[in-house]
């Protein structure tokens, strides 16, 4: 009978003694896990806008990519049309104009004119021969 009553009472201080205390026995170590919490959760935080802005660069350097490739492409379009442009302009004097009256004359100065070089720069020799003589 005692020991049954001895049990009862066992119990009963067994579950008083279990109840939580209001204010934690181990401040420092709580305060260093609600730290470290609060530090887990703004990482996760700075992760996720890492993420998003990370995702935002790709997508705006792909758009630049895009744009580059679309700018080389219209520049070569027109540099191909100015060029088309330019022979048809060519081609359509030429056909209009023909072959200039003074092209033959002109070629004759210029025959002229070379040879007239050739002897001023042997004039030029033979004065550079006397003065060293």
């Amino acid at each position: 009978l005692w020991a049954h009553i001895l049990r009862k009472d066992l119990a009963t201080n067994e579950a008083s003694s279990q109840i939580p205390p209001l204010a934690p026995l181990d401040k420092t170590g709580t305060s260093m896990r609600m730290l470290i919490h609060d530090t887990q959760a703004n990482l996760e935080k700075f992760s996720a806008r890492l993420d998003s802005l990370l995702q935002r660069v790709d997508d705006c350097r792909a758009q630049v990519l895009n744009a580059n490739e679309l700018l080389d492409n219209e520049r070569d379009k027109v540099l191909s049309e100015i060029l088309d442009i330019a022979n048809r302009c060519q081609s359509e004097l030429k056909a209009h104009v023909g072959t200039p009256s003074q092209a033959h004359t002109l070629d004759l100065v210029h025959v002229s004119q070379i040879s007239t070089e050739k002897t001023v720069q042997a004039l030029d020799k033979r004065i550079d021969g006397l003065q060293t003589v």
